[in-house]
């Protein structure tokens, strides 16, 4: 079932649609249409000749700047091309309306659109698209122009026809059929498309600007032809049985929810969700609120995305009330009432969260009214949380939550919601069928997506991890280094050696013990002989002793050189200045000699500055942060949003990722603390429970 009226805003719709189609042509499509066909174009065709009299005049007119791109010559010839063929154009055009007012002319369009041949598609060409623009452009003018008009005739149509007026898409005279049809006879002309985009905007100018005038004499001639027309009662309750044939029944667990709403508005008393004290011999059918919102969906378009609007059920009362043509006084009954109230709280939650970027808030609160038509008589979305149209709204709110626009995965998030949006707030927005097609899509795009930012994080995670071993690694070889020199006079390019050259090779042999575990303690030993072999001997003991380790030595250094694969040259250079030091240090003579002038002090160690952390609140709640927190960061660029993905306890190191994955931030825990304290950052509060849910189960609360 669509469960429609008033089809995108103006001409009502039955609520079944294949009802629709097969009743009106049995009962009286046939006869409606022949009544207003001779009034409609007893206006319309002199509408036609006289533009078509004038068609050079005014399509210069319309041409505008374009002409500046013709020759003289060229737009004399264009002119008279116009004035050779203007007859053809007039005729042609109204034979194609005429047409429009045939049956067989909606079967022969249906039978084209269905065997569009595929293979023979082509990308749209931006001529294509300017064109498409100008046209979509004068048919939403039209539209919007003589909104009124077109209600009010369809007030007319759908009193005579008991409730089942003719559908936009089977209608001849609404404006996107005449301007489709002006199409057709335009696209075989000798025209470019700024020639064709100026022949549609002059006819816009000379017929499609008279529409509305012409609505009112049709109105006018069939108010004065049947001034009280009349329908069947029974046939009207029959149709609104068969539309509640797929109505829910109330049950108890939404029965128990209307309690909480009760509590929850005497807890706000007085509010705009206060029950509607309004008496009436008659209440609204579903279909009735169903056409008010779709017309209000038009107006929903139209709108300022942060117009501050009523709640949803005095939009739709008025509405109703202004679409009214009975004498009856009618009432929403509660459980409709309360429907249009718990869709409105649900999305006035969403309005006010702060975790939505704008452009994502503004396309899920389209989805308001869309909503609030499949929720009518299924109870199910407000107390089952697995029930499809609940999930696919807690399902675009989650994925719009902590997006940051600078990321293309992120902006690709944002195109597949709005993608969502566009196919609720058409006519399957008002279809459960519609919704739970919806919801299957988008949960396994979500799925999918998940798996993708999963993998993604796994291997910034691991990235990280492997990084901080690695310094940490860095910081016990340059450790055990300071160890081995502290107190010692050493010569200076020893020093260097060892923090420049052997560092690495202990490096590397640290952290490959799993493989090679007595490498460590041989390059450790290597580094302790070196160190001891270059200082003065206190005897001849020890010189024996230096004489002696010194071949082994000299192997375990070209050995861990060699692992690291060091540069020869320097390598041979390092060797022949340390032969020369070992010659020295074994020459008792020289050594007394030179020793002093060889030997310097190790240069003390750097002393890195540390900023003292200061113990409050921002300390404790950066030391608190868990894995999986959001934090806001505010720079001149504007709001990024980073999940902490990982931090280490002993560097207090701490990774942030994007919602989708890759890397935003790496910083220190201090660092983090003092831009919250600066106000450059904001820790997240995060409700895990759906959008839905957060709002229906804090109904009492007070």
């Amino acid at each position: 079932m669509t469960n429609l009226f008033l089809n995108d805003g103006r001409y009502f719709a039955m609520d079944n649609r294949q009802q629709i189609n097969s009743g009106l042509n049995k009962v009286n499509r046939t006869e409606i249409l022949g009544k207003i066909k001779p009034i409609f174009f007893q206006y319309f065709e002199q509408a036609v000749d006289d533009c078509c009299m004038r068609i050079d005049l005014e399509f210069g007119l319309q041409l505008g700047k374009n002409r500046e791109k013709t020759s003289k010559d060229q737009y004399i010839k264009l002119l008279e091309y116009l004035r050779s063929v203007r007859k053809d154009i007039g005729q042609n055009y109204l034979f194609k309306v005429n047409e429009i007012f045939d049956d067989s002319y909606q079967k022969t369009a249906n039978n084209q659109r269905e065997q569009l041949d595929f293979s023979k598609v082509s990308l749209v060409s931006d001529e294509a698209v300017k064109e498409n623009y100008a046209i979509t452009a004068i048919i939403r003018q039209c539209e919007q122009l003589f909104y009124e008009e077109l209600a009010g005739l369809n007030k007319y149509l759908t009193i005579q026809q008991g409730k089942q007026a003719i559908a936009d898409s089977q209608n001849p005279i609404f404006p996107e059929k005449l301007v489709r049809a002006l199409i057709e006879v335009v696209k075989p002309l000798k025209l470019n498309t700024d020639g064709r985009i100026a022949l549609y905007k002059t006819f816009e100018a000379s017929v499609f600007s008279q529409l509305g005038f012409i609505y009112r004499e049709l109105i006018k001639r069939c108010e004065t032809a049947c001034p009280t027309p009349l329908y069947v009662v029974e046939d009207i309750k029959e149709t609104v049985e068969l539309t509640y044939t797929s109505a829910e029944q109330l049950s108890v667990a939404f029965g128990l929810l209307q309690k909480k709403l009760e509590l929850w508005r005497l807890a706000h008393f007085p509010s705009a969700y206060d029950l509607i004290s309004v008496t009436g011999n008659a209440i609204y059918e579903h279909f009735e609120i169903k056409n008010a919102l779709q017309v209000l969906q038009l107006v929903n378009d139209d709108s300022d995305p942060g117009e501050k609007k009523q709640p949803l059920k005095w939009r739709v009362l008025k509405k109703l009330k202004e679409l009214s043509f009975s004498g009856d006084a009618k009432i929403l009954v509660k459980h409709d009432e309360d429907v249009l109230d718990l869709a409105a709280l649900i999305f006035s939650e969403i309005e006010r969260d702060e975790l939505l970027e704008d452009s994502v808030k503004t396309a899920i609160l389209r989805l308001e009214i869309p909503l609030a038509a499949a929720s009518l008589g299924q109870y199910s979305i407000f107390t089952s949380e697995g029930n499809p149209v609940r999930q696919l709204l807690d399902d675009l709110f989650a994925a719009g939550l902590f997006l940051n626009e600078d990321e293309h995965d992120d902006r690709l998030i944002q195109e597949r919601i709005a993608s969502a949006v566009k196919k609720m707030t058409k006519d399957s927005g008002f279809e459960l069928s519609g919704w739970m097609a919806e919801a299957g899509e988008f949960s396994n795009y979500l799925n999918k997506q998940k798996q993708h930012n999963q993998n993604i994080e796994n291997k910034a995670r691991q990235f990280m991890v492997n990084k901080q071993a690695l310094e940490s690694s860095r910081k016990i070889v340059l450790t055990t280094i300071e160890n081995s020199t502290m107190g010692k006079t050493l010569p200076t390019a020893i020093v260097e050696f060892l923090r420049d050259v052997w560092s690495d090779v202990l490096l590397a042999a640290y952290t490959g013990k799993d493989e090679q575990p007595d490498q460590w303690g041989k390059s450790v030993q290597a580094m302790d002989e070196l160190i001891v072999s270059v200082m003065p001997p206190a005897g001849d003991n020890e010189r024996k002793q230096i004489l002696k380790l010194l071949p082994g030595l000299i192997a375990e250094l070209r050995n861990g050189l060699k692992q690291i694969s060091y540069d020869k040259s320097a390598q041979s250079r390092f060797f022949k200045d340390l032969a020369v030091w070992h010659i020295i240090l074994m020459d008792k003579k020289e050594a007394k000699k030179t020793v002093g002038d060889i030997v310097s002090a190790v240069p003390d160690k750097d002393e890195k500055i540390k900023v003292e952390a200061i113990a409050d609140d921002s300390t404790e709640q950066v030391a608190n942060l868990a894995e999986g927190s959001w934090v806001a960061f505010s720079s001149e660029l504007g709001k990024q949003w980073g999940k902490l993905l990982w931090k280490d306890a002993g560097t207090e190191a701490m990774l942030f990722v994007g919602k989708n994955g890759v890397k935003i931030f790496e910083i220190q825990a201090a660092e983090l603390a003092e831009r919250l304290r600066l106000g450059q950052a904001t820790i997240i509060k995060i409700d895990e429970k759906t959008i839905t849910e957060r709002v229906l189960s804090e109904l009492t609360s007070l």
